[in-house]
Order: C-alpha cells, then structure tokens, then sequence
C-alpha cells in the first residue's frame, strides 16, 4: 500500500485554518504550499513504486543516457552532491504541478542554470530534494522540496516543506513568514515573535553547514568555526548533514544562527538552495548576510550567516575576519 506524504492531511488542514484566520498570507502563497504538498506526496509514492512501470506512469526516463539508472538508487555529481531517483522524481512532479498554477520559466537544480537569473522578468525556482544527503541517510525532517517565485532574481514568496511532512514553512515578501509544525503535541502554526527575544550569542547555539570535502573549505568560514570551538563566544555549536532549510529552525532551542560554507571556487549553495531560505528569514525579521557582512547576493559566492538579529549576525562576521 502506498503511503505517500504523512502529515499530508494535517499540512492541508492547516492551510485551510490559515485561510479562514485571515493570516497575512495571500491566497497565492497558500496555493503554492498546497501544490508543493501535493506533488511531493505524488513524488513519494511514485518512489514506492521503486521506480517501476516508469513508462505507464509517464515518466522521463532515466537511462544509461544520462549516466544513471533507477537500480542505481542514486548517482554522485560531485564530491558530497549526489543526485537520486526521488529527486528526479520530485523534479518532474513539482515542474509539472507549477507549470499549472502559472506558465512560468522554472530554474531547478536538476535542470539547466540560466546565464542571469536576474534578467528573467518572473520564473519559478525549485530546489526537488534540498538535503539529498540527509534523505540518503534516512534524515527525512532535514530535507526536502523548496520552492520560490521569483521577479528579476529576487523572491517574493516561498515554500519550504520537510519529507518528513511535519514541517512546512512559507513566507511572501512584505506579509510575513511562518512554519506550520505537526507533533505528537498536536499541530499547529508556531508563534511569529521569538527572533527579537532570544538572548545574547554566548547564550545561545550556532548550526554549521560544511563543505563535503574540508579542503575546499573558505577560510574565513574556518577561523569563525575554529573561533566558537573554543566555547569562548557561543553556549554550543553543532554540524549537522548539510541542507538549507536549517533556517527554519531559527529561533528555536536557542539557535541563533546557522552558517553555511561557501565559495566562488567551489560553490556550494546555489540560488535554489539560497533564496527560499533567504526571503523566509528576512521575513521573521532575521538577517541573511555572506560573510563580508552584506545583504548576501548569490552573484558573489560566499560563506552565509542566517541569524536572527543584526547584531549576532555582525558579531559572527568580526569573528570570521579576527
């Protein structure tokens, strides 16, 4: 029996009480978070399945054309970066699904990277399967679709979803963001406040996000690593299987900031990865800086520092360059 999405139902049900609250979210946005719902739990039992009857189904196939092969279960791009069937599978069912909300370009990580993302008047953005390696390790709550709308290269709505279906994030510019969470507690929207009352950086914990290959490391995100190793600035620090979505995190259990490494020599996080995330923090109020301490703009690679506030955002950034 196939099971699909959990918490499909619990996620749908929330939107619909987002909409009789009159939340400040537009019925685009809620549109959006029911599409990226639905098609993933499509993707999902489309993966029981273990990629038989592709053909009936109606899928693009995945032959020894391209290099992979479904049996393959997943395929290495590059060191740390590998791609799976669900991720294509996720690609296929969440293009197909945005292309009938609105004929849209649509700018993914398993597709071709458009020369300026900024020169296209209006285009979806979708990351399939943020956290691949987590899915491949069983870490179903750190990855999953991640999807934006963007105008000249800059997101006005986004929809973050956990595969685990117990975490959905969503934010539009200028109305706010929130994160719709199912427990064993019960489930719910979470409080927006939070960001502006968490403590001081010694009181509170960073998340790190590494290269695969700590060679290609960039050294300022390295000396701020080595920086709150020693306890000295932070309560604790933790590294975790490397995924953007992270940021949805912010504001709880003291974590005040996540920093992922970065670099124009070896990119790690690509717009897909980025903007999503980027409008959502920005929208709680956070900051969303590369590590000279600027507004990040993913046409200068570098380390990022998501934090909730300006001032542990700048902190981390003296450390960095200390």
């Amino acid at each position: 029996m196939l099971t699909g999405l959990r918490c499909r139902s619990e996620l749908l049900s929330g939107l619909e009480a987002a909409a009789r609250m009159k939340r400040p979210m537009s019925a685009a946005v809620l549109e959006l978070a029911r599409t990226v719902i639905d098609a993933t739990d499509q993707a999902l039992r489309e993966s029981e399945t273990h990629g038989e009857n592709r053909d009936a189904l109606g899928l693009p196939s995945l032959g020894e054309a391209d290099g992979f092969e479904w049996k393959e279960k997943f395929k290495e791009k590059s060191v740390g970066d590998y791609v799976t069937a669900l991720d294509l599978s996720l690609d296929h069912h969440l293009g197909r699904a945005l292309a009938a909300v609105k004929a849209l370009p649509i700018v993914s990580e398993e597709g071709p990277a458009p020369a300026d993302l900024h020169a296209i008047p209006q285009a979806w953005l979708v990351d399939p399967l943020d956290g691949t390696t987590a899915s491949l390790c069983g870490e179903m709550g750190l990855c999953g679709p991640m999807v934006a709308c963007l105008e000249h290269g800059q997101p006005w709505m986004s929809v973050m979803l956990s595969l685990d279906g117990q975490t959905l994030g969503v934010a539009e510019r200028g109305a706010g963001a929130a994160v719709f969470r199912v427990s064993d507690g019960g489930s719910g929207w979470l409080p927006n406040d939070g960001f502006a009352a968490i403590g001081t950086l010694k009181e509170g914990c960073l998340l790190f996000n590494p290269q695969s290959d700590s060679g290609r490391s960039h050294p300022a995100f390295v000396r701020l690593h080595d920086a709150v190793r020693t306890g000295a600035h932070a309560m604790a620090i933790e590294s975790r299987i490397p995924h953007s979505m992270a940021s949805l995190a912010l504001g709880t259990r003291r974590r005040l900031a996540v920093v992922h490494d970065n670099s124009a020599e070896f990119p790690k996080q690509m717009a897909w990865d980025v903007l999503p995330a980027k409008l959502w923090v920005e929208e709680r109020g956070g900051v969303f800086w590369g590590i000279d301490g600027t507004p990040y703009d993913i046409r200068r690679p570098m380390p990022i520092i998501a934090a909730t506030r300006a001032d542990i955002a700048e902190r981390l950034v003296l450390l960095a360059h200390a």
